[in-house]
């Protein structure tokens, strides 16, 4: 690294400091990035899901942070996931094991 790269790398992380103190968003902290639109997902994808898992509702809900009533309504189609529980069924849909491998549940 030459003295000019040095001082200019220097320069740069006082100002992101400078910035950063007074409340500032960080440019190099972030990202534009493409967010895939929430899946909708009907009652019988819910159950199967579930099924697949090899779960209880009781278990199931668990693993969603919701009520076992939340997930008799989504499983009868009386109520829909919110945004988050819709982001998690995806999630689990296109991987079950990851609640396994993050030790989210143990068989």
């Amino acid at each position: 690294m030459t003295e000019d790269q040095f001082f200019n790398d220097l320069q740069r992380s006082l100002n992101q400091a400078i910035d950063h103190a007074k409340g500032k968003p960080s440019k190099t902290r972030t990202k534009t990035v493409e967010i895939k639109e929430l899946a909708n997902f009907t009652a019988e994808d819910i159950k199967t899901l579930r099924l697949q898992m090899q779960l209880t509702q009781k278990s199931f809900a668990a693993l969603m942070g919701v009520s076992i009533k939340s997930v008799e309504s989504w499983e009868r189609g009386t109520n829909h996931p919110s945004g988050s529980a819709s982001r998690l069924l995806e999630i689990l849909r296109n991987e079950p094991q990851v609640a396994e491998q993050q030790e989210i549940i143990s068989v």
